[in-house]
């Protein structure tokens, strides 16, 4: 059975062959061919050229090279799952074979019937409008044929009450209609037109979030609900959810809600009337949710108002940039960790290629591989980076920059001046004739003055020469004489200019000077001298500053084994023996040197000059001897006697002054005097006595 459309068409073929028939004139027009028409040169080498218009060779469709904003471009996505051969059409009956396998005869079958219907069809309408009693463009009863085409296949039949009805879901007060309602937050999403479908790229870093994207408009709500969309910074996927619900906005299903994390980053609690917002709305998209995944209060009250949204189905896509398991336990991680993961990776500098080169011919501009690849590797690989480039050089372009190179591009997006740009004027020389005339010219005309401004102007007429005039006679001792006055003069003068003023108190100080000096470009002629200058003072900088570093590298290595060194002598003072102590301190005075020898302002230490030792004679303090005597007598204080003790003979001796040859030399001991007397008993009751032993006297002179 033939659909309406078909029907119409065949009609209006018939009609248009029923015209032919009657002008035949009109038929040898149709015969020509028809030519596409050329469209205009938009291209500046096309201009170049002289060409002002091209054919259109674009084969593919108006969509495929523009692009929508409600959908991406599947034409890459079609050719990686089919191939490319799939765009060619194959008829699944093929009509023109004539051989003998079933699908010939089936095909030679229906354009049989093809052919029996249309010529069935033909002699009708030639039926119709060979009548000579109708008017033409009308049928018999005089409606126009384009009427009785289209209305041929309308039903005459009336609608009953009930189907005029309204349906009674549509009623107001019906419980699937919802009133609408005014709140605050969130703001709904308006239509825009940046960061759509029509600005993305499909590459093979973002292409499955790109089908799963898909799948959200296809079904909002019903499946892939709820998404999270994991990427980098830089890797495009606030522009995937903003176009997605861009996308979904166009669809008219509801209202769509976009938040920022930024926007709940700064929030304490969310406002209310949240849960009425979420009635009627069709999709739920949070941008940058791991913003508030620290924030438990905020990340359990995000949680809830997400679930609420599920069980309302409402469709939620979440993005992020890193996983819900590095996440800490709460409300929202439970429900993310549950959710469709989409990972977008860092586009590569493939990736980035074919998006400069896309984004190049968008903008009607030709450039190179070279060239492209200088635009995405300058400074650090990105989308924004490699957009913002590609636009400063597209703008230079358009300003009437000639780009040749790469080399040219990077001095573009450097902000370095083109070798073209550098334009050397020639040196223009001057005949010495031409440069004489000039002086004595400018030198007759005007004579300047230091006194008057502008100098002064010679008003009186020169004198003319005749033929009478005769040169004077000059003497040789007045030329000469004149010449000895005009050295002295000259001599004179510049030992004036030569002679330093005397100084002011108000002067400033010749390193203060270039503070009030005028500022003053450098001629043409020394920016040579000055660069040379400039570049012996850098090197002899660098070459102080590597100096120095190496001397401070070299110091703090030295700083750092003295301390180490000084650490060990402190752990060995503490049990040192008196030797030891001995070389502790040389070799404290050794680290002393190296610490002198590292500080430049510091005085080296003196010389360490050993004290020679002089001994002397021991001069013995001769007193008189005493005859003994019992020392020991009945006392009620034994102590106190024995405390004022003193040895008979020579015993208070300075150590210093004796040495071991004189203790060889004597011949005499000293030793305690025996008691021979018996204590007497203590009236207070008995004492227990002790023997006191004899002990010889030390031979250092040390009393012990």
């Amino acid at each position: 059975m033939m659909t309406r459309k078909q029907k119409l068409n065949s009609a209006l073929e018939n009609a248009k062959k029923h015209l032919e028939k009657l002008n035949p004139k009109e038929n040898q027009i149709s015969n020509i061919e028809i030519t596409e028409k050329p469209i205009t040169a938009r291209s500046k080498l096309n201009r170049i050229l002289g060409k002002s218009s091209v054919e259109d060779t674009r084969k593919s469709r108006l969509l495929q090279r523009v692009g929508v904003s409600s959908r991406p471009t599947f034409d890459i996505l079609a050719d990686h799952v089919l191939g490319r051969e799939s765009r060619t059409f194959k008829p699944s009956v093929e009509l023109k074979n004539r051989g003998e396998d079933i699908s010939d005869v089936v095909a030679s079958r229906i354009q049989n019937l093809r052919d029996r219907t249309l010529s069935s069809m033909e002699e009708d309408s030639r039926n119709n409008f060979y009548d000579e009693d109708e008017y033409f463009g009308f049928v018999s009863d005089g409606t126009p044929i384009w009427k009785s085409v289209v209305s041929g296949q309308r039903s005459d039949k009336k609608l009953t009450h009930n189907e005029l009805e309204q349906d009674i879901s549509l009623l107001a007060h019906h419980h699937t209609v919802h009133i609408p309602k005014e709140f605050d937050w969130p703001k709904k999403l308006v239509f825009e037109t940046h960061n759509t479908f029509k600005q993305w790229v499909t590459v093979v870093e973002n292409r499955r979030a790109t089908q799963l994207a898909e799948g959200v408009i296809d079904s909002t709500g019903n499946g892939l609900n709820p998404m999270l969309i994991v990427g980098a910074r830089e890797t495009g996927r606030s522009h995937l959810i903003h176009a997605i619900s861009q996308a979904v906005l166009h669809r008219h299903e509801g209202h769509v809600f976009l938040i920022s994390g930024v926007e709940l980053e700064s929030m304490n609690s969310l406002p209310k009337g949240w849960q009425d917002s979420l009635v009627g709305c069709r999709l739920l998209a949070i941008d940058d949710v791991d913003f508030i995944s620290e924030n438990k209060t905020m990340s359990n009250i995000v949680g809830k108002m997400l679930d609420y949204a599920l069980n309302l189905n409402v469709h939620v896509i979440l993005t992020s940039s890193s996983l819900p398991e590095e996440w800490p336990a709460s409300r929202l991680w439970d429900l993310c960790r549950g959710s469709v993961h989409a990972t977008i990776k860092s586009p590569s500098p493939g990736s980035l290629m074919l998006f400069a080169r896309r984004r190049s011919i968008a903008l009607n501009i030709v450039l190179d591989d070279a060239q492209l690849a200088t635009i995405v590797t300058h400074e650090s690989p990105g989308w924004r980076s490699t957009k913002s480039n590609l636009e400063k050089v597209a703008n230079a372009i358009s300003s009437g920059e000639s780009i040749v190179d790469a080399h040219d591009v990077s001095s573009i997006l450097s902000d370095v001046p083109l070798d073209s740009q550098l334009r050397h004027d020639d040196i223009v020389r001057e005949r010495v004739e031409d440069v004489a005339q000039r002086l004595i010219s400018s030198a007759v005309d005007v004579v300047y003055s230091d006194n008057e401004i502008g100098g002064i102007e010679l008003t009186s007429d020169l004198p003319t020469l005749t033929e009478e005039y005769e040169p004077p006679n000059w003497d040789e001792e007045d030329l000469s004489k004149s010449q000895i006055d005009l050295v002295e003069k000259h001599v004179k003068t510049t030992l004036e200019d030569l002679t330093p003023e005397a100084q002011s108190v108000l002067d400033l100080h010749d390193r203060d000077k270039h503070l009030i000096a005028e500022r003053r470009r450098i001629k043409t002629g020394d920016i040579g001298t000055a660069a040379d200058i400039l570049t012996d003072i850098e090197m002899n900088i660098d070459d102080q500053f590597n100096s120095a570093e190496m001397e401070l590298a070299e110091n703090t290595i030295i700083l750092q084994d003295l301390e180490n060194r000084m650490v060990k002598l402190s752990q060995r003072a503490s049990e040192a023996s008196l030797e030891d102590l001995i070389l502790i301190a040389d070799d404290l005075r050794e680290l002393e040197h190296k610490l002198v020898e590292i500080d430049p302002e510091k005085a080296p230490l003196p010389e360490f000059v050993e004290a020679k030792l002089i001994r002397k004679p021991a001069v013995r303090r001769k007193r008189k001897r005493k005859a003994p005597s019992n020392i020991l007598k009945a006392s009620s204080n034994i102590s106190s006697i024995l405390d004022s003790h003193e040895p008979d003979g020579e015993w208070d001796i300075d150590s210093s002054e004796v040495s071991a040859e004189d203790l060889l030399e004597s011949d005499e001991i000293t030793s305690l005097v025996e008691i021979k007397d018996t204590l007497q008993p203590h009236p207070e009751g008995v004492i227990k006595t002790s023997i006191l032993t004899p002990k010889p006297v030390l031979v250092s002179g040390e009393e012990e």
